[in-house]
């Protein structure tokens, strides 16, 4: 699978004034083109002047950027979601955007939620084509935090083409399906109901057959059925603590049902489920400090978010109730980040005031 096969897609697609999703996909793709041609002329080109080889790891960095936006952009405007790509699961490219932000996009000034202020400096005495490293200097409180970075340019490349084949045999799969009908999203509504092991088990190779996927996939819709496994066989003790998973449970078995719905092009009406004791105790503690925690919660289901843990802390700094408290203590006991992604997402579904 490369770019070429998707050529005709993008050119059959409608443009017209109405629908942006024509010149979307025309616009990814040719970005996509353009920055396999910068990756292919960065590993070729040799440099030594310190000048030009900031000048290489700079564009590389930001086409890499860019083109995991154009990825994103370019399922959109084939398949109308973004469904098909999920790179935040690849590690290395997940970093991507926040080594890019520290040397590239705000190395002078970077702010924080929580108040605090960075900088990073490039050690340019080892730089080559090969690796770099920076310091970051964050001050929070009147601290100083001194964070070192190595980044290897060989595997971030190979991982970008590797999560690029994916993804654009996934899109392409999905056109070859387009429109399909099936009884996956009436299933769910009864998983949703049973939470029935064998059930989800039985969806989960249905869509494979349907839409033609493999293991190797990352489409959003496997992923998510990967955590209801891992959910279904997640053991507490505590009573609260079983409300808070049951309902997990059905936060994500409803997720799935959507997805399936638009993958068909078809509504129907919205699979719903009690907010849980201690889940309605924190929203009701996020509602008396709003203002304050709400720019706090943004990362709380990316525990590979520089700012996760520290934003946790903010969040736990200003008194939650009991309920709060208890759920947030469970959260932060949690060292699987799938674990952390999915309370993190309970959380998260807090809708402010305005």
């Amino acid at each position: 699978m490369s770019l070429e096969s998707l050529r005709a897609y993008v050119k059959e697609i409608e443009k017209d004034e109405r629908n942006s999703h024509g010149y979307r996909a025309h616009a990814s793709f040719l970005m996509l083109e353009h920055v396999d041609l910068m990756v292919e002329r960065y590993l070729k080109e040799k440099q030594i002047e310190r000048g030009a080889i900031l000048l290489d790891v700079f564009g590389l960095l930001q086409g890499l950027f860019v083109a995991i936006d154009a990825l994103y952009d370019l399922s959109i405007g084939l398949t109308r979601y973004k469904y098909p790509i999920n790179i935040n699961q690849n590690k290395i490219l997940h970093e991507l955007k926040y080594i890019r932000n520290d040397i590239v996009g705000h190395p002078t000034h970077r702010t924080y939620p929580n108040g605090g202020m960075g900088f990073s400096i490039l050690d340019t005495s080892i730089l080559s084509k090969e690796k770099m490293t920076y310091k970051t200097y964050i001050y929070e409180k009147n601290t100083l935090k001194i964070e070192t970075k190595d980044v290897l340019f060989e595997p971030l490349i190979a991982q970008y083409k590797k999560e690029k084949l994916v993804v654009l045999k996934d899109i392409e799969r999905y056109i070859k399906h387009d429109q399909a009908t099936t009884d996956i999203p009436e299933q769910l509504a009864i998983f949703h109901e049973t939470l029935n092991e064998e059930s989800l088990y039985q969806i989960i190779e249905e869509f494979k057959k349907t839409y033609e996927f493999d293991e190797s996939s990352s489409h959003r819709f496997l992923w998510r059925s990967n955590l209801l496994l891992q959910l279904l066989s997640w053991q507490e003790e505590d009573d609260d603590l079983k409300e808070i998973l049951l309902y997990m449970m059905k936060f994500q078995a409803a997720k799935l049902y959507d997805m399936a719905l638009d993958m068909e092009d078809r509504k129907q009406k919205a699979l719903y489920a009690p907010i849980p004791k201690l889940l309605h105790g924190f929203y009701k503690f996020v509602r008396k400090h709003e203002k304050i925690i709400y720019p706090l919660m943004k990362n709380l289901n990316d525990a590979g978010h520089p700012l996760h843990q520290s934003d946790l802390e903010g969040i736990l700094s200003m008194n939650p109730n009991d309920d709060a408290y208890k759920l947030l203590q469970f959260f932060k006991a949690q060292t699987n980040p799938d674990r952390r992604f999915l309370i993190g997402s309970i959380l998260r579904a807090y809708r402010p005031k305005s």
